[in-house]
């Protein structure tokens, strides 16, 4: 982070209102989430976010519509892969929304990516096309200990994620209906085309996770949603004005008046008037 005041610096005069910016200039920035951040950056830019979606349903989804058909029509092994990588998006799914439960979901709440599944999931391509057995051992050493694993620093939450991952990647995966949890609803869908997987999602899945299918009480529900409320309140407190020197904080309103009086000043120096009219006063 010791080289963001710098990029404000060349940053902020080369977007200013009254200077000249070609009109073909971008400057394209990727950032993980951070309080070092120049605020003058994201306030002179275009924010896009990228995050997954709430929920199981919606997170199976939306990982299912990175999935093109060659690829899900591709291995030697089609019924076996089909599952798994079925169990795999499961699993995928299941680690993100354990994040929402704090510190019973992760000690740490790591920033896992979709460039973990993309790993992954062309890794168990590859496996199950080259040996000739499924090596569950392997899958599961490298989804859980290097892809996702590698992210993972509490020795407590690296327990956690090698047990998850193989309730999925066992054996018993290749019989009919495998129960992903305890609940009937979860279980691995009948092997067919991908508009079928994607039928079982969105007409068996509930909207409403119950945390039981992340291995947790169903009290975990008043955790998640006493951190919703906090952090909910934590952001509305960040972005109330603040006082200094004995002096009361400027209200959103005047904020708004007073950059909207910068705006004024600047495009009066900076265009010229053919018809000499004046510019209303705000």
């Amino acid at each position: 982070a010791s080289w963001m005041p710098d990029l404000e610096q060349i940053q902020e005069p080369t977007v200013s209102i009254s200077g000249e910016v070609h009109p073909d200039f971008r400057l394209w920035l990727t950032s993980n989430p951070t309080k070092s951040f120049p605020v003058p950056v994201l306030q002179s830019g275009i924010k896009i976010t990228n995050e997954p979606p709430k929920g199981l349903k919606n997170n199976l989804a939306r990982t299912f519509h990175e999935v093109k058909e060659d690829f899900y029509e591709s291995c030697k092994k089609p019924d076996i892969f089909k599952k798994m990588l079925f169990g795999l998006a499961f699993f995928h799914a299941i680690i993100l929304e354990r994040r929402k439960f704090g510190s019973i979901g992760w000690n740490i709440p790591y920033e896992w990516m979709d460039s973990d599944f993309e790993i992954s999931k062309l890794q168990l391509l590859i496996y199950l096309n080259e040996q000739p057995d499924i090596p569950y051992d392997a899958l599961n050493y490298l989804v859980a200990d290097i892809n996702y694993g590698g992210r993972v620093t509490d020795d407590k939450d690296s327990r956690l994620i090698k047990a998850l991952i193989t309730q999925y990647f066992n054996p018993k995966i290749e019989g009919d209906n495998f129960k992903l949890s305890p609940l009937d609803t979860y279980y691995i869908p009948t092997v067919g085309s991908l508009s079928e997987v994607f039928k079982y999602i969105d007409e068996e899945l509930p909207s409403e996770d119950n945390p039981e299918v992340f291995g947790l009480d169903s009290n975990a529900n008043i955790t998640m949603q006493q951190k919703i409320v906090r952090e909910f309140f934590e952001t509305l407190l960040s972005i109330q004005p603040r006082a200094s020197g004995g002096r009361k904080g400027q209200t959103p309103e005047e904020v708004a008046v007073e950059t909207a009086k910068k705006f004024q000043v600047a495009i009066k120096a900076s265009i010229k008037y053919l018809d000499k009219k004046k510019v209303p006063d705000f």
